[in-house]
């Protein structure tokens, strides 16, 4: 639901595709912030290490939007692919750990989502 929700949010909050990646896009910027803040709280919760490893990526993708503020000229390409480069990785280590997820399920019939101190433990 993060990614889903971030992809809506970060096709709302762009600007218009002329002059995209030009100048600071401070909409992505504040929604990688927002999807950087829902993925710590869900590694802060959650009972796998996939989560962590998505919230360094995510770090990764909000500290991307910082070069262009620094040095305006910055090509708009090379701006773009920094700030888009680590969804594709993020999104293999959500599948991975989702396949891992199914293979504990099915070797034991049980996997434990959540860490005992979290409010979402059922």
């Amino acid at each position: 639901m993060i990614f889903i929700v971030g992809i809506a949010m970060t096709i709302v909050t762009a600007s218009p595709s002329e002059g995209r990646f030009a100048q600071p896009e401070v909409g992505i910027f504040i929604v990688d912030l927002a999807i950087l803040s829902a993925f710590v709280m869900l590694a802060l919760h959650a009972e796998r290490y996939w989560t962590i490893w998505i919230c360094s990526m995510q770090v990764i993708q909000v500290l991307s939007h910082i070069p262009i503020m620094i040095i305006p000229e910055l090509l708009p390409q090379a701006y773009f692919v920094i700030a888009a480069f680590w969804v594709y990785p993020m999104l293999i280590v959500l599948t991975a750990g989702t396949y891992r997820h199914q293979q504990r399920l099915r070797q034991f019939g049980v996997d434990k989502s959540w860490s005992d101190f979290s409010f979402w433990q059922k």
